[in-house]
């Protein structure tokens, strides 16, 4: 019943369209908004029974790593950032058995269990600028958060920083899409590349750990936690358009309304609003997420 509705308002909202034959071009930015730009570098592909870890603007020396833990073969695999700081990895995973990933700088941290059956297809590797994402993070990318080293806020940079000579803080900042994990600190403008999947039943997380070795009041205390655990960057869903994280009949509706030039969509929306990636906006894009709202096989416009 779910389905037969859901075509029938799609073939509603075909004859409702008044602009349906004339598609809107992605490429154009003239409604590209401050709060949402960003800069798509490349495409990739991820292959089915496997993982991507990519790194950006790591250092050499980071500590940062992710923790797989296969949850039905209770085998563990452990991803060492500093092993590829400057390039991407690729593993094996199985599709049907469950895991529980952790990450962090000094200990892991996160929790849930997830299966990677549905990860297989295409993604993105897009820049963005952070804190026109999240307000968690300052313009230059950093964070700022109390520190017991400092007996008050610090601005932590996701990278080792020395505070008082002797006192060593490790901050690492992670994102999942799908089946790709991405281990990033900010740049100068504040930016990273991440890579996003194009399913829209992947979301986009980011998540950060802390931790401190504190010597400079005597002996060595030695810490980690007080991190962000899967906190969402709205509008990077393919979608969803409406920038909430969800993928809902809302999201129809933006489409058809931007298609009847009741609206407009800026740049990153034109992008989640292209679910079949042809480079325009049109009818059939409002068909497709009415098929996947309506749980219709659409893997073919992202494998």
């Amino acid at each position: 019943m779910k389905k037969v509705l859901t075509i029938a308002l799609v073939v509603l909202l075909a004859a409702l369209s008044v602009t349906a034959s004339s598609a809107a071009t992605v490429g154009d930015d003239s409604a590209v908004s401050a709060a949402t730009t960003y800069e798509r570098i490349k495409g990739l592909s991820i292959g089915k029974g496997k993982m991507l870890f990519y790194t950006y603007n790591l250092d050499s020396d980071t500590t940062a790593s992710y923790y797989l833990e296969n949850v039905t073969k209770n085998t563990q695999t452990v991803i060492k950032f500093k092993d590829f700081y400057n390039s991407q990895k690729t593993i094996s995973i199985s599709t049907t058995d469950t895991y529980k990933p952790l990450m962090g700088v000094r200990g892991y941290g996160g929790g849930g269990t997830f299966t990677y059956g549905n990860t297989a297809g295409k993604y993105d590797v897009i820049k963005i600028k952070l804190s026109d994402f999240s307000d968690y993070f300052n313009k230059d990318g950093s964070h700022t958060q109390y520190c017991e080293a400092v007996d008050g806020k610090f601005k932590y940079t996701f990278r080792h920083q020395v505070v008082n000579g002797v006192d060593d803080l490790y901050s690492g900042l992670f994102f999942e899409s799908g089946g790709a994990v991405t281990c990033a600190t900010p740049d100068s403008e504040g930016k990273v590349e991440i890579v996003v999947s194009k399913n829209p039943a992947h979301s986009v997380r980011f998540s950060t750990d802390y931790g401190y070795v504190i010597r400079s009041k005597g002996g060595a205390s030695i810490g980690s936690g007080g991190g962000k655990n899967r906190g969402y960057l709205p509008g990077l869903r393919m979608g969803d358009v409406t920038s909430n994280d969800y993928v809902d009949v809302n999201d129809v509706s933006s489409i058809q309304s931007y298609l009847a030039n009741m609206s407009s969509l800026n740049k990153l929306q034109r992008r989640s609003a292209d679910l079949n990636r042809d480079g325009k906006i049109t009818i059939e894009d409002v068909t497709i997420l009415q098929r996947y709202l309506a749980e219709y096989d659409i893997s073919q416009y992202y494998t």
